[in-house]
Formats: C-alpha cells, structure tokens, sequence
C-alpha cells in the first residue's frame, strides 16, 4: 500500500514538476534579461560620466594653452595668482583622474545626482509684503 501511494506521490511530483518548469525557466529568463538591460543602461552613464569629466579636463587644458598664448598674466600679480591656481587645480585633477579613473568620475556622477534631487531654492517672496499688510497692488483691484 505505502509503495502504491510513493509511486502516485512521485508521478503526481512528475506533472507539477512538468508544468512549473517553463514558468520557472520563463521567469528567470525575464529576470535575467531585466538585469542585462539594467547592466548595459548603467555601462553607458558611467560611459557618459567619464566622457563628460574627460572633456571637462581638456577643455581647462585648452583654456590654459590660451591664457599661456595670451601675455596678459603677466601683466597683473591677482592675474597671475588665479592662473597658478587654475592651473594647480588642473594638474591635481588630472593625477586624481591618472590615478583613480573610473572611480572619481563615478563618485563625482552621484554627487551630482544627488544634488539635482534635492529641493531647488525657494526664491523671492516678492509681493508678501503687501499681501501681509492687507493691501493689493492697484492692478489687482481695478
């Protein structure tokens, strides 16, 4: 008797198994699709976050082949000082940028995420000053 219920047991697994399977591998298939697609999105930003910075540092790397073109640092020492200062700024970008890679430009995309989620300044309250005081601007009540 226990033979014949082990035998029905395993043959009933046998068919569950049987229709479960193709929604697993479906399932799976889908999920590892998801995660290919989300893999090859986030490639392509950090891609762009290092393009972007790498532009970034060659284009201070022109405007200081511009200002050196151009004799006029040499003429003022507040000149001068901004254009060591400039260019010493450059020159530590571009070690952290030898040095780290990937890894800064990445850093520095996040940040900069996280800075345009946060709430935009709230700005003037231009007029709160009549609407305190109970008055309304002539426009308004005409």
């Amino acid at each position: 008797m226990q033979k014949i219920i082990n035998d029905q047991v395993k043959e009933q697994v046998k068919v569950q198994v049987s229709k479960i399977l193709p929604k697993i591998e479906q399932t799976m298939n889908e999920q590892l699709e998801a995660e290919v697609l989300t893999q090859s999105s986030n490639s392509s930003k950090k891609s762009y976050a290092v393009a972007t910075y790498l532009s970034e540092m060659e284009l201070k790397k022109v405007l200081i082949e511009k200002i050196e073109g151009n004799k006029s640092i040499h003429q003022s020492n507040e000149q001068r000082n901004l254009y060591k200062a400039f260019v010493k700024a450059y020159e530590f970008d571009k070690i952290i940028l030898d040095t780290y890679g990937d890894t800064v430009t990445l850093k520095r995309r996040r940040d900069d995420d996280a800075d345009k989620d946060e709430e935009p300044f709230a700005g003037s309250d231009r007029g709160s000053k009549r609407r305190r005081e109970g008055k309304e601007p002539e426009s308004a009540s005409a």
